[in-house]
């Protein structure tokens, strides 16, 4: 009888609650230390545990901190296990799929796996309405060895929208479509090749919110959501902040 009850008690005994850092209010689990290293000496950790996002989300500010508040670069293990710290942990409140995505450690090698590296030309800081904006993605340096077709995602953070939502580009440059918030590419089976391509073309600036736009724009496996994992991306995310107003 006695062994029925501790049975009984432990098969409806309350899973404990997340631990929880009482200096930083962080979640303590995989990564936190290095996260708390890293991340708490040059902000407060409001900025991480007041804020949600996905993986692309958490990447892209990092980016931004590396590109403007002299963040130092991080060898690719580090990034890893801040970004799966903040994913997991810190990742969007309501998921989009019935069950969680395969970690990458658990998935095989990626044959395909190249460093190619892209960045935004021709934006300028800042412009005002009606004004007229050509974008170009420059991608170059991809290893003699990568191969096969990749996807070209890129997609615009508006000015007081949520860190996780993101307007994805689609269309063409000379005609594109700005209407969708499901994550899709903008271009999609391109060669492995170095090459230019246009994401706007003559555009012109309509009557939009002013305020801080963040453009995006990341390479990744043919058909695959970069948004998931690392694993599958085939370059740098690109990141570049433009204003718009007076």
């Amino acid at each position: 009888m006695k062994i029925f009850i501790l049975i009984s008690l432990l098969l409806v005994a309350p899973v404990s609650a997340e631990e929880i850092d009482p200096e930083t209010g962080l979640i303590i689990a995989d990564g936190y230390e290095l996260v708390k290293k890293t991340c708490i000496r040059c902000h407060s950790a409001k900025n991480i545990t007041q804020y949600s996002g996905t993986r692309l989300t958490w990447l892209g500010m990092i980016s931004w901190m590396q590109t403007t508040q002299g963040l130092e670069k991080f060898d690719a293990d580090t990034e890893k296990q801040i970004l799966d710290y903040l994913e997991t942990n810190y990742g969007p409140k309501e998921a989009n799929y019935r069950r969680a995505h395969i970690p990458s450690f658990l998935m095989p090698p990626n044959p395909y796996r190249s460093l190619a590296t892209i960045k935004f030309v021709g934006l300028k800081d800042h412009y005002k309405l009606d004004d007229t904006l050509t974008v170009d993605l420059v991608i170059a340096d991809f290893p003699v060895y990568s191969k096969g077709r990749f996807d070209l995602w890129a997609a615009i953070h508006l000015p007081n929208k949520p860190d996780d939502e993101f307007v994805f580009l689609k269309g063409t440059a000379s005609e594109p479509l700005f209407s969708s918030l499901k994550p899709q590419s903008f271009q999609v089976s391109l060669e492995t090749v170095n090459s230019t391509y246009s994401v706007l073309k003559n555009f012109r600036l309509p009557a939009v919110e002013t305020g801080e736009y963040v453009f995006y724009a990341i390479l990744a496996e043919k058909n695959a959501n970069p948004l998931t994992g690392t694993d599958i991306t085939r370059s740098n995310l690109a990141v570049q902040i433009i204003t718009v107003g007076d």
